[in-house]
């Protein structure tokens, strides 16, 4: 082991700003995404060969780096959330992954938002993942609901579990409809996923 941590070479400050970023300076997985501490783990392990490139390295809380390093969570449930990460933080920012996430909760089954509030979840309206309705009307007061479709609903579960080929089911769905259809990231992500 002492071989190991001595080859051991620092992560240059650019890559962990990189990965932090790419995170949202919170834990990659989805069900945790806590913001107090956060470790970068190595996907291909240092004693592997593995290298300090953006492309390695993951955001995990201590408590999710032990759970992954003591086998409670899955080497292909890392891949998954690094995959999908990577690919929603370039079609959303890190707020609109935050907002995904946030919708997922069941405390937010009744959220009634002004239509300032609507176009806060504007760009997972756009995508499909949420949808609102006209909830009620005052006078000139005007509330909406906003809630995730059934396909926002599936993303977040798909992606909660850490199963590619769920995730991928996800964003091409039976009907024909194909998250990021454009191309770009989200179809390479789709294409990695079906093939890996």
């Amino acid at each position: 082991m002492g071989d190991i941590m001595s080859e051991r070479k620092k992560i240059p400050s650019d890559i962990v700003v990189m990965v932090l970023t790419e995170a949202g300076y919170r834990c990659a997985v989805p069900t945790c995404r806590t913001i107090l501490a956060i470790d970068l783990h190595h996907m291909v392990e240092v004693s592997e060969g593995g290298p300090n490139e953006v492309g390695n390295l993951l955001a995990l809380c201590p408590t999710c780096h032990a759970l992954f390093h003591r086998g409670e969570i899955a080497r292909e449930s890392i891949y998954t959330w690094k995959s999908v990460l990577v690919s929603l933080n370039q079609a959303f920012d890190f707020v609109a992954l935050d907002q995904l996430l946030f919708l997922s909760r069941p405390e937010t089954a009744n959220l009634k938002v002004s239509g300032d509030g609507v176009l806060q979840f504007s760009r997972l309206i756009a995508a499909g993942l949420a949808a609102f309705r006209l909830f009620m009307q005052n006078g000139p007061m005007l509330l909406y609901e906003v809630r995730l479709t059934d396909r926002g609903a599936k993303l977040v579960a798909a992606w909660s579990s850490g199963d590619r080929q769920a995730v991928a089911r996800v964003l091409v769905g039976t009907d024909g409809w194909q998250f990021g259809s454009h191309g770009g990231a989200i179809g390479e992500l789709i294409v990695s996923l079906r093939y890996v």
